[in-house]
């Protein structure tokens, strides 16, 4: 039996944990590369009983901040002109070309200045994702009412998504959790079908 597999992958959560794994931030390819293993792993647990395929790929992330702010010194700061920014808009660009792609792009506020907890003389940028999580909360729901797909695999780690999981799995999808060895909460594993690992 062929079953139908998406990926959804927090983009947040992915990029902090291929930083603190490669200690740089992942390309397109990388995120491609992540998916193929992924795949594996699915296919792994599955044991032959069924053709597991990629249908689709959804990114959920924001679009890096690029407006010009106050400093707390009163000097101005240009979000735009640094090489993160650039990198993270040429990183979303090819990410959206890749096959099976689709970037669901939420909103990135700017919420003032905060002390640097490695550096108490130090202030840096706080920052707050919008709508990220509901994107992927209402997409599951979506895929579940619709019969998208047979299996959805989670690449995240928030306890935030467990309505979500329990909703779809209620639809009778499967729920397969990629967590990138990142601690997770008991509650989020036990409301999962799978643990890949």
């Amino acid at each position: 039996m062929t079953t139908k597999v998406n990926v959804l992958i927090d983009g947040g959560f992915f990029n902090h944990k291929f930083f603190d794994k490669h200690k740089k931030y992942p390309t397109h390819t990388d995120v491609i590369k992540e998916v193929n293993n992924v795949m594996s792993m699915v296919k792994a647990k599955t044991n032959g009983d069924t053709n597991d395929i990629l249908w689709r790929i959804y990114y959920y992330d924001c679009k890096p901040f690029g407006a010009k702010v106050k400093r707390p010194d009163g000097s101005e700061f240009d979000f735009s002109a640094n090489n993160l920014y650039d990198a993270k808009i040429n990183f979303l660009k090819k990410l959206g070309k890749e096959e099976k792609m689709a970037l669901r792009i939420g909103e990135l506020s700017f919420d003032g200045w905060k002390t640097d907890t490695h550096n108490p003389n130090k202030v840096k940028p706080d920052f707050k994702q919008k709508g990220v999580d509901m994107k992927v909360g209402l997409d599951m729901a979506w895929m579940a009412t619709k019969k998208i797909v047979d299996k959805i695999v989670l690449i995240a780690g928030d306890s935030d998504f467990i309505s979500p999981i329990k909703f779809v799995r209620k639809e009778g999808i499967q729920v397969y959790l990629y967590t990138m060895d990142h601690p997770v909460k008991e509650t989020l594993i036990e409301h999962c079908d799978f643990i890949l690992s």
